[in-house]
């Protein structure tokens, strides 16, 4: 039975990482995403999937991989895949320089190390990038208001990394199988918490690249008149009725506001203590409040269609989550 859990897993992580990737590179818009950060995806997400093909060897054709320089040639290059995945992705300005090279320096000790001290050693630089990226996010306190609950995702994800990296280091010290099923199903649920953190929060991605902007570089702020152009924005919203664009994104309204994207996400975190994406559900939150009150006639699908929404279960899910109550029940309280 285990046996079958762990391969359905692994599966599931070989299908999701190609999803991922097309996803990324084709499908998914973000503000930062350039060669540097398509490439390190793929390498990363392709390194992950090459790991789980080899659990996958060794629970249907009874291969080794601990004891080939394959398998731990990849558990020592997979840490500084996901470092410089980490970087180009939260910071856009980030370049890759000969220096930085010096992070896949550990990588030959592969072959110089035994297998006891290659397995532990490679968990141990993993751990390391981790430690790293968990302090990066703790910085952005400060901001984690603007998205507790996308956070929840993080933490959960480097409760799985602790967990993952705790077998690594007992792999010296208890059987093979269950090293094997713990990691390949420690990556399976990562994957899955992954996968529902993109699908329940698509501009998750872009709002900690905003999270990051404001907490580690300089404002982009200081040569715009910032009174003008929050009453440029409310003008857009609130009488040219912008929202109303369901495929409205940062970059559009940057445009229309005269204004880089980097400014407008400022500008709008600044101001309204929030991110791009929660402030553009908050406006279309308040202009469906009203229609629900003093248009009794209208459904709540035309409503939800009125208001930008790309469809009505969006409109309900975000409608839920800013009011607390459904918008048929808000809708009752008025005629009641």
């Amino acid at each position: 039975m285990l046996n079958l859990i762990t391969t359905l897993n692994i599966g599931f992580s070989l299908i999701i990482s190609v999803i991922l990737i097309i996803c990324y590179v084709f499908f998914l818009e973000s503000n930062n995403k350039k060669p540097a950060s398509i490439i390190s995806s793929i390498l990363f997400l392709s390194g992950i999937a090459a790991l789980q093909l080899e659990h996958l060897s060794y629970f249907q054709w009874e291969g080794q991989p601990l004891d080939t320089l394959y398998y731990r040639t990849l558990a020592f290059a997979i840490p500084p895949m996901f470092y410089f995945f980490s970087r180009f992705v939260l910071f856009p300005e980030y370049r890759f320089r000969p220096l930085s090279a010096l992070h896949f320096l550990p990588v030959p000790f592969v072959f110089i190390v035994d297998r006891e001290i290659a397995v532990p050693m490679a968990f141990l630089i993993g751990a390391g990038y981790c430690v790293w990226l968990t302090n990066l996010l703790y910085r952005l306190r400060t901001h984690r208001n603007r998205f507790e609950i996308e956070f929840f995702f993080f933490v959960a994800f480097s409760l799985f990394a602790l967990g993952v990296l705790v077998v690594g280091f007992s792999a010296t010290y208890i059987d093979d199988a269950y090293f094997y099923h713990f990691y390949a199903n420690g990556i399976g649920l990562a994957y899955m918490l992954v996968t529902a953190a993109l699908i329940i929060y698509p501009d998750l991605l872009n709002e900690l690249t905003e999270a990051v902007k404001l907490s580690y570089m300089t404002s982009t702020l200081s040569k715009v008149d910032v009174d003008q152009s929050k009453a440029k924005l409310d003008e857009l919203m609130q009488q040219a009725n912008i929202y109303q664009n369901e495929n409205l994104n940062l970059s559009t309204l940057a445009e229309a506001t005269e204004l880089t994207s980097h400014q407008l996400s400022e500008l709008i975190n600044t101001q309204f203590g929030v991110s791009f994406s929660q402030y553009l559900r908050e406006v279309r939150i308040e202009r469906a409040k009203y229609l629900l009150k003093n248009e009794p006639q209208s459904s709540i699908l035309s409503i939800s269609m009125e208001t930008g929404f790309k469809s009505q279960s969006n409109f309900y899910a975000a409608f839920k989550e800013i009011t607390g109550q459904s918008p048929g029940n808000y809708r009752k309280s008025f005629q009641n």
